[in-house]
C-alpha cells in the first residue's frame, strides 16, 4: 500500500509538472511570435523546460569500456543529464536575467543575478569534469579497482576473497527530496591483519545504471569458478543493460 502511495504521488507531482512547465513553454512562444522581448521568451522557456525536465539524475548511456581483461566503468557527462542543465539550461536563464537588467525599467538585481548564476554554471562544469577525471571502477576476474570522486580518494585494490559483501543502499537525495540507489561493497583491506571492515559506495560518480552496476558487481563476486572471459562478458552485458 505504502508502495503503491508513493507511486501515485509521484505521477501527481510529475502532471503538475508537466502542466506548468508546458504553459511556460506555450507563454515563451506566445511571446516570440508577438514580437516581446527576447530576453522575457528565452527565460521562460528555459524555465519551462528545466521545470519539466525536474530534479534527479538521468543516464543516456553507459560509461562502460572493455579492453583485453578488464572493464572499466567511469563518469562520462555527456552521457548524464545533470551536465546538460548545468551547461544548457543554467546559462541561458542567466543571460536572460542579465539582457532583462539591462534593459530600462527592470531592477538591477536581475543583472546581477545573471552572473551569479553564470558563476554558479561554471562551478559546475568543473566539478563534473574533476568527477570525469577522477571516478574509476576497474573490473578484473581477481579484483576491482576503485577510485571515487572524492578529495583524498586514491586507486584501491579489492580482491575478490576480501569482499565481505555487496548490497544496495538507499541514499537520500537531498535536491530531489527522494532517494537513489548506490552500491555498498563491504571488504577486508589487504593490509590490514586483524577483521577490520571497509565499505566504498558506488554509483553516484559512475555513468552506469545503479541496478545495472548492482547486478554485475554480484555476478562478478558470485563467478569465481566461471571461465573468466565468459565472466567478463557477462558483466559487461549486465553494465550495458543487455544481459546475456
Amino acid at each position: 500500500m505504502q508502495v503503491t502511495s508513493r507511486s501515485a504521488k509521484g505521477r501527481r507531482v510529475r502532471v503538475r509538472r508537466y502542466a506548468v512547465g508546458g504553459a511556460l513553454c506555450l507563454l515563451a512562444g506566445i511571446n516570440a511570435l508577438i514580437g516581446s522581448a527576447w530576453y522575457l521568451w528565452l527565460g521562460a522557456a528555459a524555465v519551462g523546460v528545466g521545470i519539466i525536465y525536474g530534479s534527479g539524475r538521468r543516464i543516456f548511456g553507459a560509461g562502460v569500456r572493455r579492453t583485453g581483461q578488464e572493464i572499466v566503468c567511469r563518469y562520462l557527462p555527456w552521457y548524464e543529464s545533470n551536465p546538460y542543465i548545468a551547461t544548457l539550461l543554467l546559462p541561458l536563464i542567466a543571460i536572460a536575467m542579465i539582457g532583462a537588467g539591462c534593459a530600462p525599467g527592470n531592477p538591477a538585481w536581475l543583472w546581477y543575478g545573471g552572473v551569479i548564476l553564470l558563476a554558479i554554471s561554471a562551478l559546475l562544469m568543473g566539478v563534473s569534469v574533476w568527477i570525469w577525471r577522477r571516478s574509476l571502477l576497474r573490473i578484473t576476474p581477481p579484483a576491482l579497482t576503485v577510485r571515487i570522486a572524492e578529495r583524498g580518494s586514491e586507486l584501491t585494490d579489492i580482491r575478490r576473497e576480501d569482499v565481505r559483501s555487496i548490497e544496495p543502499k538507499l541514499v537520500p537525495n537531498a535536491a530531489a527530496g527522494t532517494e537513489r540507489l548506490q552500491v555498498e561493497i563491504a571488504y577486508q583491506p589487504a593490509d590490514v591483519s586483524n577483521e577490520t571492515t571497509v565499505t566504498v559506495m558506488l554509483g553516484m560518480y559512475l555513468s552506469v545504471q545503479p541496478i545495472n552496476l548492482l547486478n554485475a558487481l554480484v555476478a562478478w563476486k558470485d563467478g569465481a569458478h566461471e571461465n573468466p572471459c565468459e565472466l567478463l562478458d557477462r558483466i559487461e552485458g549486465i553494465l550495458r543493460g543487455n544481459p546475456q
